[in-house]
């Protein structure tokens, strides 16, 4: 093994992620819910992003349009919600928080998942663990989870999955803990389902024959890492038991940032598309900011609704700043600039967007200024003032925003079927009668 991978031994790692996430949250605070099957619908209540396990049994299929579903549904007794992304940010954090007391060290890899390293337990002893985990959580903030246990982020990854495929014959948590095991489930397990390998690199391994993920386990990681590269050589390790992997090494910084969403009404003012592409500029800032990135290219884009009988008008725009900057107020400066020159009265507009391009590594220390832009002398202080500004709207959640957002409200997305945002709204708690 190569020096590259040292400093990863003697780990042990959980996989623990809540089961239908989505409308978990939504059955727990509505008792009427409870054991019926629930959808929960995208923005502007389009298409299933979420199914209860009684929903799934039905036949549901998740990305189904809703419209085209729905009388039927109806007729089954399917309840629907709007995504209620408040309530599920709030409910995120209390399960991370709650992970915490089982390790000092949690990676949070998405809303309902997350990583923690169990090192100086016994590997044979942590199944009993696991269901600690589960009955905790259950009891404490009323989810339900699987666990999957092993020596590497990649064997719990797939300890997890075999979890939910068996979840009734081994109570929610799978542990990885003998070499018979580890052969049995990767057998089983097909190439394009091992995390971090993609479409284009399984349907590569297909063609040397190389289907499941015990085939590539039995490879030499020295000739992966010759043949093809250094991030199959760390997988191949992985699946053999070396732990060469962080849970952060998958998610690559964005190439580009995108920031957009469509209307839940045509929109056809200007100031109203003003105030979306403001609300646009500063999230894509935020994004930026987060990933320590700087952006040099502003692209605006403006559609209508393609499906819809009525004038159409698709148009983009993009411009190269004067100097790489993090500045959510000099992208929102050059993107209303282009929406000036490619709005067109009299179009409904559905869709307006943002795009952050050409990103590079932000240094705080040392950028390159323009001897003829005298603004870029105040970038420091601008970058400052970003950090300041995404510290208090991460505290508060109508922190600082630029003023045109809060100008209108129509291009906000339909929600015809939201709950209440019951852990973080006074107006919307849930109301006990005695």
């Amino acid at each position: 093994m190569s020096n590259d991978f040292a400093g990863y031994q003697n780990q042990i790692w959980a996989l623990v992620d809540a089961k239908s996430f989505y409308s978990s949250c939504e059955q727990l605070f509505d008792p009427s819910l409870a054991n019926k099957p629930v959808v929960v619908l995208s923005n502007n209540d389009g298409c299933c992003v979420a199914l209860s396990q009684q929903a799934k049994a039905l036949g549901i299929k998740r990305g189904a349009p809703w419209f085209k579903i729905e009388r039927e549904a109806r007729k089954l007794g399917v309840e629907v919600r709007s995504s209620n992304y408040t309530l599920y940010a709030d409910m995120s954090r209390r399960f991370i928080e709650e992970l915490y007391r089982f390790s000092p060290h949690v990676e949070q890899y998405s809303i309902d998942e997350a990583f923690i390293r169990l090192d100086g337990f016994k590997l044979d002893g942590l199944t009993s663990y696991g269901k600690e985990i589960r009955n905790i959580i259950e009891r404490h903030i009323g989810l339900s989870v699987r666990v999957g246990i092993g020596t590497t982020p990649t064997l719990a990854k797939l300890g997890n999955q075999a979890a939910k495929q068996f979840e009734k014959r081994v109570g929610g948590v799978i542990e990885i803990d003998t070499d018979h095991k580890r052969r049995w489930l990767l057998e089983r397990t097909d190439i394009q389902d091992i995390w971090g390998i993609g479409a284009k690199t399984a349907t590569r391994l297909r063609t040397t024959g190389i289907t499941n993920a015990l085939q590539l386990a039995d490879k030499d990681s020295a000739d992966m890492r010759r043949l093809w590269n250094v991030g199959l050589a760390r997988t191949v390790l992985e699946l053999q038991g070396t732990a060469c992997i962080a849970p952060g090494d998958i998610d690559e910084k964005r190439k580009q940032i995108l920031s957009s969403r469509s209307f839940g009404v045509g929109i056809s003012k200007l100031d109203e598309l003003k105030s979306a592409l403001a609300f646009h500029c500063q999230r894509a800032g935020e994004k930026l900011r987060n990933q320590g990135s700087q952006a040099n290219v502003v692209g605006v884009f403006l559609r209508t609704n393609r499906f819809k009988e009525l004038p159409q008008h698709n148009k983009s725009s993009v411009r190269t700043l004067v100097c790489p900057s993090q500045d959510s107020y000099k992208f929102l400066a050059s993107a209303l600039e282009q929406l000036d020159k490619i709005y067109r009265p009299g179009f409904e507009y559905q869709k307006i967007g943002v795009i952050l391009d050409d990103l590079s590594d932000a240094q705080n220390d040392h950028f390159q200024l323009d001897m003829f832009d005298t603004s870029a002398l105040d970038e420091i202080k601008r970058r400052d003032l970003m950090t300041v500004t995404d510290q208090l709207n991460a505290r508060f959640k109508n922190g600082i925003k630029p003023a045109s957002v809060i100008g209108s409200t129509n291009w906000h997305m339909r929600q015809a079927f939201r709950s209440n945002r019951w852990t973080t709204c006074l107006a919307e708690l849930q109301v006990a009668k005695c």
